[in-house]
């Protein structure tokens, strides 16, 4: 995301979870006078969000039930009390990570002043855990002698797990933002429902990128006995569908993309079930939001590996690909039709 040059990084607490230690707690916090160093910072703990994927606290019961909740509402209310309230963040997040096989690591709470969250300048707390640690080259010289180490650090590139709360919309659970790059398996989606309690913000940011996932998925059940090549068109045929709208709408899309009365019933069958697994998103009919499309794509493989040999990038048109086996040879092969080579 984009960072303002105004935003300042007041102070950082930093506590440590490790497997033999257990909690190590700082004494106090930290306040970072040098210039440099406090922007170098506020860069690499803002720059991995996107600021299109919102969250909020929530609890089932109340809000007063979501202990990260309240010591960040806490903070927010008295901002001396940073380190204090760290403290009981990382004993909640190292009573969620005992029993589970979590990594270990540091974990860090700031407070950040002069945010911009579009037309609003606010405060924001952040509440991050560094749990790869990378190795760098270090050249030392002097009087004409060099020497040269290893040292291990953490990457200003990489941040693995992250909130940052803004001072905003405290009564229902403030605007926040997640990142989470280490959690591919979903560890019991331990940081952000066990730990945090956060769920998304069903705008038309959250509600394009469910469709997408919902029509990859579907893609797999009703292309089951088909090429992979049916499966990535069918997706990038239903992605340039929802590039050329501003809203999606079931029926225009059944009728514009799926055509096919078998396909559109079992398409139909697939969004009841949808629904009733997400009441509350709208699966039939919701503004679309290009962000969106354009983040997700990026995680839609649309390449087809051939042993080690080749790799085909399929875009549409699947009727300029087949695929057949030759019985002389008893190899599969696809032959590609195209009007020009580049």
């Amino acid at each position: 995301m984009e960072i303002s040059s105004e935003v300042v990084l007041k102070s950082l607490s930093i506590h440590k979870i490790t497997e033999e230690d257990g909690l190590v707690n700082s004494s106090q916090a930290l306040t970072i006078e040098d210039q440099d160093l406090n922007q170098l910072l506020v860069k690499y703990f803002f720059k991995a969000f996107r600021i299109e994927e919102r969250y909020r606290f929530f609890h089932e019961t109340s809000l007063d039930y979501n202990e990260v909740y309240c010591f960040v509402r806490d903070i927010f209310e008295s901002p001396s009390k940073l380190h204090e309230k760290s403290v009981e963040i990382a004993k909640h997040l190292y009573a969620h990570s005992r029993n589970q096989n979590i990594k270990d690591g540091d974990v860090m709470v700031t407070y950040f002043e002069d945010c911009v969250l579009g037309d609003e300048v606010t405060d924001a707390v952040g509440i991050f855990k560094v749990e790869n640690r990378d190795t760098y080259i270090k050249i030392m010289g002097h009087a004409g002698v060099f020497d040269i180490s290893s040292e291990e650090g953490i990457s200003i590139n990489k941040l693995d797990k992250g909130l940052i709360i803004f001072n905003t919309d405290k009564e229902t659970g403030y605007q926040t933002m997640l990142v989470d790059k280490t959690n591919k398996a979903g560890n019991a989606q331990y940081w952000q429902n066990d730990f945090l309690g956060v769920e998304p913000f069903t705008d038309e940011y959250f509600q394009t990128q469910n469709i997408i996932n919902n029509l990859q998925e579907f893609a797999q059940e009703a292309f089951a006995g088909q090429t992979k090549t049916e499966k990535i068109a069918f997706v990038n045929e239903s992605i340039d569908y929802m590039k050329s709208n501003n809203q999606f709408d079931q029926t225009d899309y059944q009728e514009t993309v799926l055509q096919a009365p078998e396909l559109i019933e079992h398409f139909e069958n697939f969004q009841e079930k949808k629904q009733i697994e997400q009441p509350e998103m709208n699966v039939e009919n919701f503004d679309i939001s290009k962000p969106a499309i354009k983040n997700t794509k990026r995680f839609i493989r649309s390449v087809i590996k051939l042993d080690k040999n080749f790799h085909v990038y399929v875009h549409g048109n699947r009727q300029n690909i087949e695929r057949g086996f030759d019985e002389n040879r008893k190899q599969n092969f696809y032959t590609l039709y195209f009007e020009r080579e580049e």
